[in-house]
């Protein structure tokens, strides 16, 4: 995991980043599982406005990008409140990953781009059924069921709700919507 370090202002000293790195330990200690994987990296943005500093922290991690920014009137200080709000940040987007992904079932945005092979392939013509999909079983609350729906212009959508743990199937009747929740 790479850290890349960006200033606007003023000119960036050793002793700074040798610091920052010091602090950003922690945050990658807190990344955990997501620190082996390569397409994981740290970007620090420093900016000084007047007798101001403002660091900005970004990451992309599980298809969400963590962004936290801070500003204080000494630069040690700003990076000690910004990797602090950074880590529990990530920390927070870690215990989300780790109750809402129990069965390896990836994250909503992930699944929607993400589209597997079939486990069959329909080998008769005649057969009535036309195509087969095979996608990742999301967890989403109603609300991001709807909007899911609204977007992908479907006239249903199957989903775990989070709020219940429960599968459902959102569908269109009659201009509004209707849930089934299924029992297992």
């Amino acid at each position: 995991m790479d850290v890349k370090t960006f200033a606007r202002g003023f000119e960036l000293s050793e002793a700074i980043e040798s610091y920052l790195d010091r602090k950003l330990e922690k945050v990658k200690r807190a990344l955990g599982m997501f620190v082996s994987r390569d397409d994981v990296h740290i970007e620090a943005r420093f900016d000084k406005d007047g007798p101001y500093y403002t660091l900005r922290l970004m990451t992309h991690i599980n298809g969400k990008d963590i962004v936290v920014q801070e500003k204080a009137n000494d630069i040690y200080g700003v990076i000690d409140i910004a990797c602090d709000n950074f880590e529990k940040a990530i920390k927070r987007e870690r215990e989300l990953h780790k109750s809402y992904h129990k069965s390896s079932v990836k994250g909503l945005t992930e699944a929607m781009a993400e589209e597997l092979s079939p486990r069959y392939e329909i080998e008769d013509e005649e057969d009535k059924i036309d195509s087969v999909k095979r996608v990742y079983l999301m967890q989403a609350s109603l609300e991001e069921a709807i909007a899911q729906m609204d977007v992908m212009e479907h006239q249903f959508f199957v989903f775990r709700n989070v709020d219940t743990g429960e599968i459902n199937m959102l569908y269109r009747k009659n201009g509004k919507y209707a849930l089934i929740e299924f029992q297992e």
